[in-house]
């Protein structure tokens, strides 16, 4: 009897440690569990700063004197406006509120000399930055997609044209227009300090240039960034903001702003340029405002 008694308060102790061992795994996994989601929660952001270093408006740039095509690419966007199909491809790309195309006019510097419209065309062929969301870029199955794409298609589908996507190096898009390779530079394209550079449709989006940094930069304004490494796209709208002197002290804060950074760098693409940041090489970004948008809500989940 003493023998079973015993037997008994043994399997009752193993049972009791067996529980015990159990609990405490679990405790441990729960705790771990829970630092995991909290270094989750306060993991770094991309955030962005809450002034623009500058504004400016997009156009669709033709080469100069290519009015009459200007012209017949406005008609066909003009029908869409009307019957909302501009308004729906807009709301698609959450770019409404930077919507500004009923100020939209096809302008030709003075002087220029005039291309005949060629009454035989069918095609269409865009330029633009394949590395630029949401106004042009590859989405994940390899398709060229984006904002300008989106109304590029409807208006060659109205006039019953073929869209021929053509990607460019940004540093390269006069060359492209000029030599033909391309009719127009429809991409997020800054009308601001190029207006006697092009024939115009225009404007069409309200833009500005921002700053991104890391949230757990310490950096919460421009003048943070004095002796920091900034980074932008070659032949941007940003660059030019940060580097273009027109003269007349119009840009001297931002000439100042840039001459306190420890660098400027430059990169074909925007993408290279948010991982640089995300990675410290950088410690901030100068974007297009509707870049920015994208990036952050794509990259922050």
């Amino acid at each position: 009897m003493k023998k079973f008694f015993a037997l008994i308060c043994a399997v009752v102790m193993v049972a009791s440690l067996a529980a015990c061992g159990s609990a405490s795994q679990t405790a441990s996994s729960a705790a771990a569990s829970g630092s995991a989601a909290a270094s989750g929660s306060d993991a770094a952001k991309f955030v962005m700063l809450d002034e623009p270093i500058s504004t400016e408006q997009y156009g669709i740039a033709f080469k100069k004197g290519n009015t009459a095509l200007a012209e017949t690419v406005k008609g066909a966007l003009d029908e869409m406006l009307a019957d909302g199909t501009f308004a729906t491809i807009t709301d698609k790309w959450e770019l409404s509120d930077m919507s500004c195309y009923e100020e939209a006019q096809v302008t030709t510097p003075d002087g220029t000399e005039e291309i005949p419209a060629v009454d035989s065309r069918n095609s269409l062929t865009l330029g633009f930055d394949a590395e630029y969301p949401p106004y042009g870029y590859k989405d994940d199955s390899g398709n060229y997609v984006g904002y300008d794409i989106d109304l590029a298609t409807e208006v060659c589908s109205r006039l019953g044209w073929t869209l021929n996507l053509q990607p460019i190096d940004w540093d390269s898009k006069d060359m492209e227009l000029d030599s033909g390779n391309i009719d127009v530079i429809w991409n997020g394209m800054t009308m601001t300090g190029r207006e006697s550079d092009y024939t115009w449709i225009g404007p069409y989006v309200d833009n500005s240039i921002v700053l991104v940094v890391m949230s757990d930069s310490g950096i919460a304004s421009a003048a943070d960034l004095a002796g920091k490494a900034v980074i932008t796209q070659s032949g941007s709208s940003a660059l030019t903001a940060l580097t273009d002197d027109p003269g007349d002290g119009s840009n001297d804060a931002n000439l100042t702003l840039a001459a306190s950074f420890s660098t400027l760098d430059q990169t074909p693409d925007y993408n290279t340029a948010f991982m640089n940041l995300e990675s410290g090489v950088d410690d901030a970004v100068a974007v297009d405002i509707g870049v920015a948008n994208y990036q952050l809500a794509s990259r922050n989940g």
